[in-house]
């Protein structure tokens, strides 16, 4: 029986297989290791040369703040597209891999987002859902969050 478990957050990700020692119990071998750079840096350096900024002569004080217009908007358009691309990852990895079941943990904001931006028959297959971002943890506390030490 093969198992997967897949920590994630938008800038990073991890999935380790599962293996089963004889003398040792279980270990995790990572499969896989992707940084998004795309999620790393301020979103004011990645899209404006300034040049499409005007000033905002409305609200308190002087007339000398500047206005980011759709800023809102783009970073959205960013947050989605990064959640799109660890779910395509995801999907890659699985399929290479095909665990009978799989393991999850991000942290809380992009959570639910990442399972519902996969395919029905992917998130059918979770086991056990963690809300933590384990893409910095050791493999022994990543699998010590989903399959608790065995009894002697």
């Amino acid at each position: 029986m093969s198992t997967v478990i897949v920590a994630a957050n938008l800038g990073h990700l991890k999935a380790f297989r599962v293996a089963e020692t004889p003398t040792r119990g279980r270990k995790l071998e990572l499969v896989n290791e992707t940084e998004f750079p795309e999620a790393h840096g301020r979103f004011l350096d990645k899209v404006t040369d300034m040049a499409g900024r005007f000033p905002v002569t409305e609200g308190p004080g002087p007339g000398t703040a500047m206005s980011t217009g759709e800023a809102l908007s783009a970073e959205l358009e960013i947050h989605k597209r990064l959640i799109q691309l660890v779910a395509e990852r995801i999907t890659t990895i699985l399929n290479s891999e095909r665990p009978e079941y799989w393991h999850f943990a991000a942290n809380a904001e992009v959570h639910q987002a990442i399972l519902n931006a996969l395919a029905p028959e992917l998130r059918e297959r979770v086991v056990r859902h963690v809300h933590a971002d384990l893409t910095k943890a050791p493999p022994s506390e990543v699998l010590a969050h989903f399959m608790p030490a065995r009894a002697a």
